[in-house]
């Protein structure tokens, strides 16, 4: 296993006037990206922020707003204009808060398998999730809640050690995301894009395309068989085609 995937700090590589701004998803890892930033960053600017870990250090404010205005102030910092962002999971709902709400300046959006808009029913199990989290231990109920994100061929080392970093987050974080994300309808945020969006779902995942479509008609989309919900990690040569085309 590549030891760069378990990485949890800032990668900034390449250079030019193109680049992509990556947001990983719920109690994830930065490391998640590295398959794309290895093959990307020869040709343009691949930024993934450590947004969770910041959070954590601000005392892990959970609220989305200002989660969005910390991403916003990292890529401003860091001197970058008009990146395609590409969020992964939570991180896909945090890239459409940033197009909509908050107006960030970018050039497209690709959202991986994020479950846009969201279900009543997925947002009841999530709810129920953060509820059997908080009873806790938290470790002990963590392992139950896995079966959505992986496939039998994606069995082994790496499905372990992303198990793992995410049961060592902190118990307030992984609850708080969890409410957070619950606390929106995302309907609005989705029909209120105004510049390209693509979406990359996973087989196994519970991402509707003909309701992300009904919100987003002039979307494109595409979904990857026999997949499970770690596209970036399992799948990365088309993650990696798919920045590419938004890139064009």
């Amino acid at each position: 296993m590549n030891p760069q995937l378990e990485r949890t700090t800032r990668i900034d590589e390449g250079t030019g006037p193109d680049a992509i701004v990556c947001l990983h998803g719920w109690c994830c890892r930065t490391g998640d990206f590295i398959q794309q930033v290895d093959v990307l960053s020869q040709h343009c600017r691949m930024f993934v922020l450590d947004w969770q870990q910041r959070l954590i250090e601000r005392g892990g404010d959970c609220d989305f707003d200002v989660i969005c205005v910390d991403i916003m102030e990292a890529v401003a910092e860091a001197g970058i204009e008009r990146p395609v962002l590409c969020g992964h999971s939570l991180g896909g709902f945090l890239a459409a808060q940033l197009a909509y709400t908050h107006r960030m300046a970018i050039r497209g959006v690709l959202i991986l398998d994020s479950s846009l808009p969201l279900p009543a029913a997925v947002r009841d199990v999530w709810r129920d999730a953060a509820r059997a989290l908080e009873a806790g231990p938290y470790r002990d109920v963590f392992p139950g809640i896995e079966s959505p994100f992986f496939v039998e061929s994606e069995e082994g080392e790496i499905k372990e050690s992303i198990m793992r970093a995410m049961s060592m987050q902190p118990p307030a974080v992984g609850i708080g995301l969890l409410d957070a994300i619950c606390s929106y309808e995302w309907d609005r945020e989705l029909a209120g894009i105004d510049v390209p969006v693509h979406m990359v779902a996973s087989q196994h995942g519970i991402l509707n395309l003909e309701a992300f479509h009904a919100y987003v008609p002039d979307a494109t989309s595409e979904r990857i068989e026999h997949s499970g919900h770690f596209i970036t990690v399992f799948h990365p040569d088309r993650v990696t085609a798919a920045m590419k085309r938004m890139l064009q």
